[in-house]
């Protein structure tokens, strides 16, 4: 026995001194290998370059895995932080704007990555508040001002600025603009549809009552009876704390649901029908319902018709507005199942971008591709409703998306006019206030609220002004983002230190964190500061990523020759991968592919623009001035070129965003 163990303590020892090293050795492997990929983190800062256009001398923006920041001067002289996908980002400027981008890849240590991530969020959740206060303050006034008219005239007549702002969403699916009556003819899609809404109508008080409806009706009209104007908070004088805005339900919101709900409940009681232009037909033989489409789709309707329902009984203060999108939704699936044949809801919002034939005529070819995208995408959708049998509200706003667009891109086959973009996820269709219940307020209350109202938003708009004011060399898209960055490196240690004190200890963190220290004031342009990000900080990776003329040119370059193929698509005459769009200033040369010829095609494009300036001062009694307008920015993009700063890119309008599919898009 004693012999047993005294053999078996060496092996023992041994076993575990093996095991101790090869533990050791994996825990090695494990820290080189997989230590990275855990703690380390990256941001990636992107500097777009200069062009024609919005952020004309250039832009930058920082991006946190699939978000994008940047800042943007606004029409009111203020500066504000955006947020936007990846690939729209991507899309917008790299393709539709033509711009190459130039992206440095940051690395940092993941509690940075989390301080500079949710800095960032903070700060565009914050000011998405703020802006919001200032659009509620001004509707507010506005609605006001219609109170008092109303008090002292007996009727309203809105101007057109409170045509534009005082309106009432979903309402225009069922009802008329007010003023602008349309031609609706009884037929047998509008009876239907009218015996649809009485069904429902039944079901709704056979489960609610009777008189459920009126109750309803009567409770909307008195919470409109007895609304009084929002008690605005104390405007905070420092919006750089960390107590977040708070939420304000404005008077002109409160009133705008109510009186939504009364409409909607008047829907119901009139069993009004869908207003012709609410209603997307579809009676072309492609789009015949098939068997599986059909049961996919009663099972939307009863979905439609639970949803419908239960909206009614809601306590969601917006839920008029469900109402109305539910029975819109119903009476087009209704519709089609009727039919035969599918129909939707039009889903446009209200100011959509609309293009006219002799616009996109040059450009037919690619509304082609965008008409051809569309359909496969509807196609797609229609195909998976099939192979399941179902349809959820989701999928079907997706659908009613793609196939509003479809539809829309496919006036262009008439050469009529259509809405280039707009499609919203909800249809949106509304109408300019109505005649309705108001508040019972006598105009001595009223005059004493707008008073008030004048003085917040007066204060406000000062300290907007304050903290976002627009500077082109102080306070512009490069400047904010690394105050931004500098506001989070110091977020661990409160707001006790002086001005100097935090100026210093913003560098000592960034130097800690970042790998060095960028100071906006001398790096506010936007090349500059990319390269000063390049140079300070700990940069892992560098890329220029090509515009979309830039991976053609490149594509075609190499399957032809490359001489005659520059000289080709040097300029906008001979070009194949350009066809000119009047969104674009006139110009010949393209100036980004050959810098040392840049100042002679400057040349040719500033008399391009001399010229369009020229013969648009003889055509503003037609035009409006538009191309005087045209030639004056074709002259001011055309004279950097002159001093080797390339401007003049073009833009490509009508690009299909599936052709962003196989590009380069850095995660």
């Amino acid at each position: 026995m004693a012999l047993n163990c005294q053999f078996e303590r060496p092996v023992t020892r041994i076993m575990l001194r093996l095991c101790f090293a090869i533990g050791v050795r994996a825990a090695l492997t494990a820290f080189f290998f997989l230590a990275p990929a855990v703690s380390a983190n990256s941001f990636n800062y992107l500097y777009v370059e200069a062009s024609e256009g919005n952020s004309s001398g250039g832009h930058t923006a920082i991006q946190f895995d699939d978000d994008i920041y940047h800042f943007q001067h606004l029409d009111s002289g203020l500066i504000r932080l955006f947020r936007r996908e990846k690939a729209d980002f991507h899309f917008h400027y790299r393709y539709l704007q033509n711009r190459p981008m130039h992206l440095s890849r940051v690395e940092v240590e993941e509690d940075t990555f989390e301080l500079l991530k949710n800095q960032f969020k903070w700060k565009f959740l914050a000011q998405e508040r703020q802006f919001k206060w200032l659009d509620d303050l001004h509707k507010d006034r506005t609605f006001i001002r219609y109170l008092l008219q109303k008090s002292k005239a007996g009727h309203t007549l809105l101007d057109a600025d409170a045509t534009s702002i005082l309106r009432l969403k979903g309402v225009g699916l069922f009802y008329p603009e007010p003023g602008r009556p349309l031609r609706q003819p009884a037929s047998e899609l509008t009876k239907r549809q009218s015996q649809s809404i009485q069904s429902l109508r039944k079901k709704v008080e056979q489960r609610y009552g009777a008189d459920f409806l009126h109750r309803r009706r009567a409770r909307a009209e008195a919470q409109i009876n007895t609304l009084a104007p929002s008690q605005w908070p104390v405007i905070d004088p420092d919006f750089t704390d960390d107590s977040f805005p708070a939420s304000v339900y404005s008077f002109t919101e409160r009133y705008t649901d109510c009186l939504t709900a009364l409409y909607a409940l008047k829907a119901i009681d009139e069993a009004r029908p869908l207003q012709p232009d609410a209603l997307l037909s579809t009676k072309r033989q492609a789009f015949r319902i098939s068997a599986a489409e059909r049961r996919a789709l009663k099972t939307l309707r009863r979905d439609l018709e639970t949803g419908f329902i239960e909206a009614l009984d809601s306590n969601r203060p917006d839920w008029g507005y469900a109402v109305l999108v539910n029975l819109a939704r119903y009476l087009a699936v209704e519709a089609s199942l009727l039919s035969g044949y599918w129909f939707f809801v039009d889903d446009f919002g209200e100011n959509p971008e609309w293009v006219k034939p002799d616009q996109y005529l040059r450009h037919k070819g690619q509304i082609r591709v965008l008409l051809n995208d569309a359909q496969v995408a509807l196609n797609r959708h229609r195909q998976l409703a099939a192979a399941r049998e179902r349809l959820t509200e989701t999928e079907w706003s997706q659908i009613e998306m793609i196939a509003n667009r479809y539809f829309e891109l496919l006036k262009s086959e008439q050469q009529r006019g259509f809405r280039m973009s707009g499609e919203n996820a909800l249809p949106s269709k509304s109408i300019a206030f109505p005649e309705g219940p108001t508040p019972n307020l006598t105009p001595e209350r009223l005059t004493t609220a707008l008073s008030a109202l004048d003085n917040v938003e007066r204060s406000l708009f000062q300290k907007l002004q304050q903290e976002y004011r627009y500077d082109l060399i102080t306070r512009n898209c490069v400047t904010e983002l690394f105050r931004t960055i500098h506001q989070a490196l110091l977020k661990p240690y409160g707001n006790s230190h002086n001005r100097l004190a935090s100026d210093t200890l913003a560098v000592k963190e960034s130097v800690k964190r970042l790998g060095g220290y960028v100071d906006s004031a001398y790096n506010f342009i936007p090349f500059v500061s990319y390269r000063s990000v390049r140079d300070q900080y700990r940069v892992t990776q560098s890329r220029d990523l090509d515009s979309y003329r830039g991976m053609a040119l490149k594509q075609i370059m190499s399957r032809q020759n490359r001489m005659l193929t520059a000289l080709k698509e040097s300029n906008i005459v001979s070009s194949r991968l350009y066809q000119y769009n009047p969104d674009d200033a006139l110009f010949v040369f393209f100036t980004d592919d050959n810098v040392f010829l840049r100042p002679l095609f400057g040349l040719f494009n500033t008399t391009a623009g001399i010229g369009q300036s020229l013969y648009g001062f003889f055509s503003w009694p037609w035009d409006s001035g538009k191309n005087l307008q045209s030639g004056a920015t074709g002259i001011l993009m055309s004279l950097p070129e002159l001093v080797f700063f390339n401007m003049r890119k073009g833009s490509y309008k009508y690009l299909s965003v599936n052709q962003l599919a196989n590009s380069d898009i850095p995660g």
